[in-house]
């Protein structure tokens, strides 16, 4: 079996669907160490070669990297090397992965969807993001033989705006690496002075653009923090994202702006210490297709306060608490109940534990392989 896989965007900093490119990859490519198969890793500019596994039967294909345009590259371009490599399959690991205009008839096309929050909140995104969704997509989804959603959540949302593509679509949940587990203060501590962090804290972390919801949590720290004579800071963790300067300018503005802590992008390998290290894990997003940091923080044993919307309590499960992420006075009122209650802490926190085994990137892996072995047979 010949597979490629798009790679455009496979660096850490990416997020969410660069962890799901670098742990997909890596897990297939163990799993199928026999021979008889080859790998073919379609890469552009951003790419982090070191990010994955070195097996012999991988192989790099840089082309038409020059071209900046995803329409052009993806969607005129690669079908050309689809063919000429004589690939059986080929599986574009986010939304705009596989070519779009042209369908080589002797390769199978699979897709992940991670979200559709374009079509569901189009007001917090660029114009272009909206082209590619909006646009491009159908094109992609009638192009896909297979569909892979994220969450229940996402299949959803999918069969709601596209109804055609409900007998592609198949769940198939992301995991949580090995590395994610609790630290010990001794070891958390260590890394965490590497980001000046010698202080209590809450966590957020993600994207700092409008859908992550940091200006309501902004709002509820600085609301709790008035209210109550609490030591904790809050440390706010991701690269920057659309209109981030509004963020930093609220806690610029901020009277307590002394509290309030970025960190910046941190490295993938610390991030188990920044979790562990934290009191309470803060993730009231607007909406995810599957929320991998509520897992993250389950694993290595942090309280987690999330939304009740979207794929957050599906893949949460009881293992969290649950606001409403446009409510900060729920949002206050939750982390308020944690800090007093160490009970319901430990409680959150055992539960979280056994919530985060449940996923696993092997088991992703093994059923993206079945489904694979499906559609090419």
């Amino acid at each position: 079996m010949r597979i490629g896989f798009d790679v455009d965007s496979l660096t850490l900093r990416s997020g969410g669907i660069g962890r799901y490119a670098v742990n997909l990859i890596n897990h297939i490519a163990k799993l199928h160490s026999y021979s008889g198969n080859e790998f073919f890793i379609f890469f552009h500019n951003s790419f982090d070669r070191d990010l994955l596994n070195e097996y012999s039967y991988i192989k790099y294909i840089k082309k038409y990297t020059h071209i900046k345009s995803n329409v052009l590259r993806k969607g005129i371009f690669l079908p050309f090397s689809i063919r000429s490599l004589k690939l059986n399959l080929f599986h574009g690991l986010d939304h705009v992965g596989i070519p779009f205009l042209y369908k080589n008839k002797r390769c199978k096309y699979v897709v992940t969807i991670h979200d559709l929050i374009t079509k569901l909140y189009p007001e917090k995104f660029t114009v272009k993001h909206r082209f590619i969704q909006n646009t491009l997509l159908p094109y992609i989804l009638k192009k896909a033989d297979r569909i892979i959603a994220v969450s229940q959540c996402t299949k959803n949302e999918m069969i709601g705006f596209y109804p055609d593509s409900e007998e592609k679509v198949r769940v198939i949940y992301e995991g949580v690496e090995s590395k994610f587990s609790p630290k010990s203060k001794q070891e958390a501590n260590e890394t965490l002075k590497k980001y000046h962090i010698d202080f209590p804290y809450f966590l957020f972390l993600g994207t700092l653009e409008p859908r992550k919801n940091i200006s309501r949590v902004l709002d509820a720290f600085i609301r709790l923090k008035k209210e109550r004579d609490i030591d904790e800071k809050l440390v706010i963790t991701g690269r920057k994202g659309w209109l981030y300067g509004e963020t930093l300018k609220k806690i610029e503005y901020s009277s307590l702006s002394d509290n309030i802590v970025l960190s910046g992008f941190v490295d993938d390998d610390d991030l188990p210490s920044l979790y562990s290290g934290a009191k309470i894990f803060l993730y009231p997003s607007l909406f995810e297709g599957f929320g991998l940091p509520v897992l993250e923080a389950m694993a290595c044993g942090v309280p987690v306060i999330t939304s009740n919307c979207s794929s957050l309590p599906e893949i949460a499960g009881n293992a969290a608490m649950f606001v409403n992420p446009k409510n900060v006075v729920e949002i206050v009122n939750a982390m308020e109940i944690l800090i007093s209650n160490n009970n319901l802490r430990e409680e959150l926190s055992a539960k979280g534990l056994e919530r985060a085994k449940i996923f696993s990137w092997d088991k992703t892996a093994k059923e993206t392989i079945k489904l694979y072995e499906e559609i090419i047979e």
